[in-house]
Order: structure tokens, then sequence, then C-alpha cells
């Protein structure tokens, strides 16, 4: 069995080894060495890469106690080979993984929030906790955490030999089935729990610990966090965004979200705005559309072509034109294409849905509704005027004998 160097030294990064066994794959070689500082995926953390001799270490996974690195081209059986670990991979994992132990323990300690998930990815890290936590929790368990950070605690790992050992110690989480030796890591003063994975040191190693985001996951909250080389990268992307828009709105960069408040502000009462000058054209327009519809014996038809309207502001029109006893189809060239809404008013006597038949034809278009509106939308708005026209004189003619 493949003799673990990274239980003994999460630090080291070269040494040498015998292979042991080399069995093609798909995509590669199954590779067994006498001892490896190589760690494989487990515990929530993805595995190690490097080297093996000459080849290139893809993956490395567990299976049934034994350890195979998975490479990119055999290995002689037999033969003494230099193993060299991809040392910024390991030790991001490393600031992420202890990070992610003493925010869990920040969490527990403070609000008895329990971690039920963790998950480190190339970019991000998660962990889920079994209740909902607040912003001013989330603030303050990543401020505890950050304490344990700049005090440079020992972290230390332990193997005891038996569960009972085990259960006499007070983990923040006790984890059933598991087979001895148990190996538990411990951060001084601070927090002990079962795992399998490589950790700093000291935690002053972790540099610091930023919760990014926090969402409600199945009942409880699932936290994003970042940390060391992450958390800084992402503060320098945060300042940069924040440098960017100060110099956009010519404000100071402690300024810029009072601006922003000032400028959503502005906007709000801009739309507002609109939207009451909206209301009025649409009430002078519905007079004007009324005053111009045609009579068709007891009825009134009123068809308006307009340019550039969108289907909501047409439907808007045409329901507050639509008058007792009247029809309204509005039409509109939008982007090549032709939108039309019809709708009609108090003690018209057909449905909508008896109308659009004939609109659809003489526009190519499709589109439907019922009761006392539709819709549709032709692909071409090519002799949209002559259409209009057309549907205007149709309907003349169609309800003139109506009773």
């Amino acid at each position: 069995m493949t003799k673990r160097l990274y239980d003994l030294d999460s630090h080291l990064t070269q040494h040498t080894a015998v292979v042991t066994a080399c069995t093609p794959v798909e995509n590669g070689f199954d590779v067994v060495l006498d001892q490896t500082v190589l760690f494989p995926e487990g515990g929530g953390q993805p595995s190690d890469t490097g080297t093996i001799g000459e080849a290139t270490v893809l993956h490395v996974r567990e299976e049934d106690g034994e350890i195979y690195h998975r490479v990119d081209r055999a290995l002689p059986v037999g033969g003494e080979v230099a193993v060299s670990l991809d040392w910024a991979r390991r030790f991001d994992f490393m600031q992420q993984h202890t990070g992610e132990h003493l925010l869990s323990f920040s969490f527990y300690h403070l609000f008895r929030a329990a971690n039920i998930g963790f998950h480190l990815a190339l970019d991000y890290a998660t962990i889920d906790f079994d209740k909902p936590l607040s912003r001013e929790q989330l603030t303050a368990a990543e401020h505890l955490a950050n304490t344990y950070v700049w005090r440079n605690l020992p972290v230390t790992a332990t193997f005891y030999e038996t569960e009972e050992e085990v259960k006499l110690l007070p983990l923040r989480k006790h984890a059933e089935g598991l087979v001895p030796p148990i190996r538990i890591v411990s951060v001084q003063d601070a927090d002990l729990c079962t795992c399998c994975a490589p950790h700093c040191s000291l935690t002053g190693e972790i540099g610091a610990i930023f919760v990014s985001d926090a969402i409600s996951y199945k009942g409880g909250m699932r936290v994003t966090f970042l940390c060391g080389e992450r958390a800084l990268a992402r503060s320098r992307a945060l300042y940069d965004d924040m440098d960017t828009l100060a110099r956009r709105f010519s404000t100071a960069r402690e300024n810029v979200v009072s601006t922003v408040q000032k400028l959503s502000d502005d906007l709000g009462a801009c739309k507002k705005r609109e939207r009451d000058l909206a209301r009025s054209l649409n009430e002078y327009l519905s007079r004007e559309l009324a005053e111009s519809a045609a009579q068709a014996g007891r009825y009134r038809v009123c068809v308006r072509l307009f340019s550039d309207w969108d289907a909501a502001r047409l439907k808007d029109l045409a329901q507050t034109a639509a008058k007792p006893n009247t029809l309204v189809l509005l039409l509109s060239s939008l982007g090549g294409a032709l939108g039309y809404v019809l709708t009609t008013g108090e003690g018209f006597p057909l449905d909508v849905s008896e109308l659009m038949p004939a609109i659809n034809a003489a526009t190519g278009g499709k589109g439907g509704g019922r009761g006392t509106l539709a819709q549709g939308m032709a692909p071409s708005a090519s002799g949209a005027e002559e259409t209009a026209q057309q549907l205007r004189h149709y309907f003349q003619q169609r309800l003139s004998g109506l009773k």
C-alpha cells in the first residue's frame, strides 16, 4: 500500500518513489507508487496534480485503500522516479480548506450552525449550513474566523487508532463509520474535526477569509467564500471596479455608492415621469382616435398604423381607445416586422377570434385571442400602409350590416 507522505508533511513538494504498478486505461495509465506526496480527491477537495518522472499527473484517486495516479504516459514498473507536486495548486487548496475549518467552527461556535456540506472547486468554495443566517451573522462569523488567521495558530493532524478514542474528543462534528486510523485536524484554541486532506501548518498561511455570497439552500444557507490569493484577487477586482465607477461618475471611490443611489433615484423619477407622459399621450391619442373613427352602421372602426411601437405600448393605447361599440386595430412596424393589436369596446357584438383570421390573412402574420383582445405579428412590415387601408375598408363593410 502506498505511503502517504502528504499526511506527514503538507509542505513537502518533491521526493523519489518506486513504481509498483502501471496499468493502461482509457485516456492514459494508472500508476501506483510505493510512496506519494500527491493527495487523491476526497473530503470535498480535488486531487493534486504534478509530474512523475516524465509523465504528467492528470488526476489522483483512492480506490479500495490504494492510490492511483492517472498519467499521460507509461512508466517502467520497478523504476525509481522523481515525483513533483504542483505547489501553487496544493497551497491554494490548503488555504481554502483550512479556511473552511475556521469558518465552519466560527458559525458553529457563534450560532450553532452546522456544516452539512463542503465543496472546493478551482475558483470557488462553498459550505452548506443547516439553518438560515442573516447578513449580520455572516459578517460576525467571517470576522471571528479571521481573528484566528491573524493569531497565526498551529494546525496539526493526529491519527487515532480506535473509534472509542475519537468519541472522547470535543469534535465540532462526529462522523460515523470511519475506519481507523482516524485523522483529526486541530486548530489550536479553535477547531477540532475529522479530515483526510492536507492543511496549512499555521493559520496565518490562510492570509484572509472573505465571505463573498450566501443564498438560501434546502432550508439552510449555502455560503461561498474565498481565502488567501483568491480573496486578494477578488478584493483587487472589486477595488478596480469601484475605481472604474468612480472615474465614470467623476466622484471619489468612497462616494460611489451614494452617487449610484442618487442616479438610481433620479432614474426612478424619470421613469415615473415617462409613465405619466405616456399616460397623458395615450389619453390624447385615444381622444384623437375616437374622433377619427369611421362610422360603420351602428358601430365605429378605428385602424391606425404607427412606427417603432412595441406590443405593450400598442396594447395599452388600444385598450384605452376601445370605447363602447368600437373596434380598434392598431399596427406598428418595428425592426422590419409588423405587430398588431385588436380590441373591441363594450357592446360590440363579435368576439375578436372571429375577426383575427382576416387580419392574419391580410398581414401574412400569426396571432390570436378571444373576447375583447387579440394580438399578432407578421414577419414583414412591407406594404403596411396599404394593408391598414384595406383592413379599415374591410371592417367598415363587415360591420355596416350588423345590428
